[in-house]
């Protein structure tokens, strides 16, 4: 073993290797463990959002470019339920809507463009809620109210309708 030099240097070089072998197979269960609280923990969060969201709303209000342009109707608020089977329902004025929506990861969501009736006139006010849900990005949840967020518009607000 001349090519490898001297024999007590090859030991001390092979016990090192164990050593770190040893070390890094502790390494990794603790990475892994790490990894599976912050994942779950996580995931935890996001669920809890995603679920207070399954309910009724009354859109209360909406932020928007153009909000003076569409008046709202005194004592009367569009309501949407958003639904587990990933379903949601608009009533507006005088006709209903409906569409699917999705939820990524945290406050992300994606509302398709409703479907609706046409039945008779809803107000411009709810016309421009249904026109504007599609174009939504995020959301948030805070008790007993939500805010879906449309990006460089504003947002609509709901509340638990009652």
């Amino acid at each position: 073993m001349k090519f490898l030099g001297d024999a007590t240097l090859w030991g001390k070089f092979v016990s090192w290797v164990k050593r770190f072998v040893g070390m890094k197979k502790q390494l990794i269960v603790i990475i892994g463990f790490l990894f599976l609280t912050t994942f779950y923990s996580c995931k935890k969060d996001t669920d809890e959002v995603s679920a207070a969201i399954y309910n009724s709303w009354e859109v209360v209000d909406f932020m928007g470019i153009e909000m003076v342009v569409f008046p709202k109707k005194d004592n009367y608020n569009p309501v949407i339920e958003f639904k587990k089977d990933g379903s949601y329902l608009i009533k507006l004025d005088a006709n209903s809507c409906s569409g699917t929506f999705k939820i990524f990861g945290g406050d992300s969501i994606e509302i398709s463009t409703p479907g609706c009736t046409k039945m008779c006139c809803d107000s411009r006010y709810s016309q421009k809620i249904v026109s504007e849900l599609s174009e939504v990005k995020t959301y948030s949840v805070d008790g007993n109210s939500v805010k879906l967020n449309v990006p460089g518009w504003g947002w609509i607000e709901l509340e638990r309708a009652h």
